[in-house]
C-alpha cells in the first residue's frame, strides 16, 4: 500500500517526541531513581547540559517507576517558566496548570496548594499507591525561597500518609549558583530534604554507545512490528541487501570526537545526535546513496543539528 505524505511524515524520525532511544545514561538514571525511591529518599538533583536529553529521558521513565511490590508510582511533571515574579504562589499556580486544575486570579497560595494536594491524594487512592514522584524541570529558573512550596507539599502529603519524592532537573552550569545558595544554613530544611542525592546526566560518550543507538534504528519498527525498521523505511533496497546504519558508527564518532576535542564537550547530547542521524538517514543517504557516504555529509548534518552555534568559542 502506498504511503500518503501524512503517513510518511508521521514517522518517529520526523517527530522527536515519538523517537525513544535507550542509552546507557537512561538505563543508569532508571537504576538511580529506583534506588532513591526504594531507600526512601525524598528528593534528588539531576543535572546536565542543555539539549543533552534530560527531559526526554525523564518523560520516558515516568511510566516505568515502580515500588518494590511492582505497584506503579504516579509521576507528576512540571516545567518552571521564566517569570518576573518569584513567589511560592507562582509555583503552586504552575503546578495546578501542569495538572489541568482550575486556576483563577483570585486564588491565593493556600487555595492552590490544597487543590494540588487533593489532586495527588485522589490519585493515590485510585492507584492504591502511597508514593508519588514530582519531576521539576528547568529548576534553575526558581529562586531559593520558592523551594518552600515543595517542602509544604511534602509535609502536607506526609500527613495523608503519602510519601513524595521531588526530582529537580537543572541545566549545567546555570543551576549551580542556586544549588550553592540552598546549601546555606538558612535553607538546611530544603537541602536536607531534596538535595542530598544527585546525578549528572550525559549524552553519548563513546563509539560503542553510538553503535548501540544506531542498532536501534536498524531494529525498531514503525508503526507495528510487521512494518519496516527505521533504517529500512528510508533505505529499503540497501537494507534488503544487508546494509545497516550501525556500520557508520566509527565514522560518526570520529567526526563528533573532533568537535568534542575542539569545544571540550563531555558528551554528544541526544537532541543533537538524533537531529544529526535523522537528517542523515532521511535526507542525505537516500539522496546521494550509501556508497557515496563520507564525513563531509556528517559534518553538514552536525551543522544542521545546531550543535556548533550552541557551543562556546573553541579553546586553543
Amino acid at each position: 500500500m502506498a504511503r500518503t505524505s501524512h503517513d510518511y511524515y508521521d514517522h518517529p524520525v520526523f517527530n522527536p517526541l515519538k523517537l525513544h532511544l535507550v542509552t546507557p545514561a537512561i538505563r543508569q538514571l532508571n537504576r538511580d531513581i529506583h534506588q532513591w525511591l526504594w531507600t526512601g529518599t525524598t528528593g534528588g538533583l539531576i543535572t546536565g547540559t542543555a539539549r543533552v536529553g534530560k527531559t526526554t529521558a525523564l518523560q520516558s521513565l515516568a511510566s516505568q517507576l515502580f515500588m518494590r511490590g511492582r505497584n506503579q508510582i504516579p509521576v507528576y511533571q512540571v516545567s518552571i517558566p521564566k517569570r518576573d515574579k518569584h513567589t511560592v504562589l507562582t509555583v503552586f499556580r504552575q503546578l495546578c496548570f501542569s495538572a489541568n486544575l482550575r486556576v483563577s486570579p483570585r486564588d491565593i497560595a493556600d487555595h492552590l496548594s490544597d487543590r494540588y494536594i487533593q489532586f495527588i491524594a485522589d490519585a493515590a487512592v485510585e492507584t492504591e499507591c502511597n508514593r508519588a514522584v514530582l519531576m521539576v524541570d528547568e529548576m534553575q529558573r526558581l529562586k531559593a525561597p520558592q523551594f518552600d512550596a515543595f517542602a509544604e507539599l511534602y509535609d502536607k502529603l506526609l500527613l495523608l500518609n503519602i510519601a513524595l519524592t521531588v526530582l529537580f532537573i537543572g541545566n549545567d552550569p546555570e543551576c549551580w549558583p542556586l544549588v550553592e545558595e540552598v546549601e546555606n544554613d538558612r535553607y538546611a530544611h530544603i537541602h536536607g530534604r531534596f538535595f542530598t542525592q544527585g546525578v549528572e546526566f550525559l549524552g553519548l560518550t563513546s563509539m560503542s554507545q553510538v553503535n548501540d543507538c544506531l542498532k536501534q534504528y536498524d531494529e525498531l519498527r514503525y508503526p507495528t512490528q510487521k512494518d519496516p525498521t527505521y533504517t529500512a523505511f528510508f533505505l529499503p533496497e540497501e537494507f534488503k541487501k544487508g546494509w545497516r546504519l550501525a556500520s557508520l558508527s566509527s565514522d560518526l564518532w570520529h567526526v563528533f570526537h573532533c568537535y568534542q576535542l575542539q569545544y571540550h564537550l563531555k558528551s554528544w547530547g541526544m537532541q543533537y545526535f538524533t537531529a544529526t542521524i535523522n537528517t542523515l538517514l532521511s535526507d542525505f543517504l537516500p539522496r546521494y546513496g550509501v556508497d557515496r557516504f563520507n564525513e563531509d555529509m556528517v559534518h553538514e548534518c552536525v551543522r544542521l543539528s545546531g550543535l556548533v552555534p550552541s557551543l562556546v568559542r573553541p579553546t586553543g
